[in-house]
C-alpha cells in the first residue's frame, strides 16, 4: 500500500451522487434511531415520524442520503482503511429535509491534519446535499475520519501541518453546574439490524463473530444510529417536535455503544447555543462536546445564498 500523500487526499475527486427516497425510508430511518422506543411501551409521541402523511422527518435523516460509499478502502488513497475511526460529525440544516423525493450530493475532502504518527491522521470530507429538481440546499454535512495508521507524514523537524481549510473552533467546555434537563432514553437491541439497511452494512454492529474480532464483547451501535437517536429526542424536547427548529448538531464520538443500554442524554443551555453530552447511564461518555444550534419558530430557513459559509 502506498503512503498517505495528503495534498492528493485534499485534491481527490469524489463522486456526486443521486439518490431517489420515498416516505418508508424516512420512516425506517425513524424506526432505526429509535422512535417508538419507550421505556415500557411505545412512546406515541413519535407517531408522526411513523404514520404521517406525508411522516415526520428525522433531521438527521440527510446522514444516510446520498452516501459516496467506502472509497476509502481504494489501494491508491494511501490509506490504513482497517484502522479508520468516525471522530466527529457536525451538520448544518439549510432546508427541511423532505420525506420523499430525489437529492444530489457533491462531496470533498476538505481538511487534512497531522496529528503524528502515534495518533494519526484526521480528515474532514464535506457532504453538500441538495434537492434534485430544484437545486435547494438543503444540508451541509462534515464527517471527521481518523486514519490511526497514517500519521506522521509532516517532514522531519517542522511542526505538525494540517493542510486545506481551517479547523471548526472547538466548543468551550461544559459549565461548571448541574445540567438544565436529563433525559433517559432507551435503546431497542434491534436497533443496528434496522439502522444498517439505511446505510453502513459493517458486520461490526450485527456479526457477534466480527465483534469479537474487533475486541468486542458483541455487535456495538453504529454512532451514527446514536447520533440519530439523540436529534431524535432533542428535537421532541427542545423543539417542540418541530425538526425545522434544529439549525446545527455537531458531537465527537467516544466511546461504544451496546443495543440495549440506556443513554444518559444531558443538556445545557447557553448564549452559543444548546451544549451537551450523551453517556451509557452509569457508564462511559459515547458522544462527547455536544452543540446545538435552534432556530425561532418564526426564522424562516427556506434559501440560504452560500451553503459553504459556515456563518450563513
Amino acid at each position: 500500500m502506498p503512503g498517505l500523500d495528503a495534498a492528493a487526499l485534499l485534491r481527490r475527486p469524489l463522486p456526486t451522487v443521486r439518490q431517489g427516497h420515498a416516505a418508508r425510508d424516512a420512516v425506517l430511518y425513524a424506526l432505526g434511531v429509535g422512535a417508538c422506543v419507550g421505556a415500557d411501551d411505545l412512546d406515541w409521541d413519535h407517531l408522526p415520524y411513523v404514520h404521517g402523511q406525508p411522516p415526520r422527518v428525522v433531521p438527521t435523516f440527510c446522514t444516510v442520503l446520498g452516501d459516496p460509499g467506502f472509497w476509502m478502502s481504494a489501494p491508491d488513497t494511501g490509506l490504513d482503511w482497517r484502522l479508520l475511526v468516525h471522530g466527529e460529525e457536525s451538520v448544518r440544516w439549510l432546508a427541511p429535509i423532505p420525506a420523499e423525493g430525489e437529492v444530489v450530493a457533491q462531496h470533498r475532502v476538505c481538511r487534512v491534519e497531522d496529528r503524528g504518527a502515534q495518533r494519526g491522521t484526521a480528515f474532514v470530507v464535506e457532504r453538500l446535499l441538495r434537492d434534485a429538481a430544484g437545486g435547494q440546499a438543503l444540508a451541509v454535512m462534515r464527517t471527521t475520519v481518523v486514519a490511526r495508521g497514517n500519521g506522521g507524514w509532516t517532514p522531519a523537524g517542522m511542526p505538525l501541518m494540517a493542510l486545506g481549510e481551517p479547523a471548526e473552533p472547538a466548543p468551550p467546555p461544559l459549565p461548571q453546574r448541574a445540567p438544565d434537563r436529563v433525559l433517559l432514553v432507551p435503546t431497542d437491541r434491534r436497533a443496528p439490524l434496522l439502522h444498517r439497511l439505511n446505510a453502513d452494512p459493517n458486520p461490526l454492529h450485527v456479526d457477534p463473530v466480527a465483534a469479537r474480532a474487533a475486541g468486542f464483547e458483541r455487535p456495538i451501535m453504529h454512532g451514527m444510529c446514536t447520533f440519530g437517536t439523540l436529534a431524535l429526542h432533542l428535537v421532541q424536547t427542545w423543539c417542540g417536535g418541530e425538526p425545522a427548529r434544529l439549525e446545527a448538531l455537531r458531537a465527537r464520538f467516544t466511546a461504544p455503544l451496546y443495543p440495549g443500554q440506556r443513554l444518559r442524554c444531558e443538556f445545557w443551555q447557553q448564549p452559543e447555543g444548546l451544549r451537551f453530552r450523551v453517556g451509557v447511564d452509569g457508564g462511559a461518555i459515547v458522544l462527547q462536546d455536544g452543540w446545538a444550534r435552534l432556530r425561532e419558530r418564526d426564522t424562516l430557513i427556506a434559501g440560504r445564498a452560500d451553503p459553504s459559509d459556515p456563518s450563513a
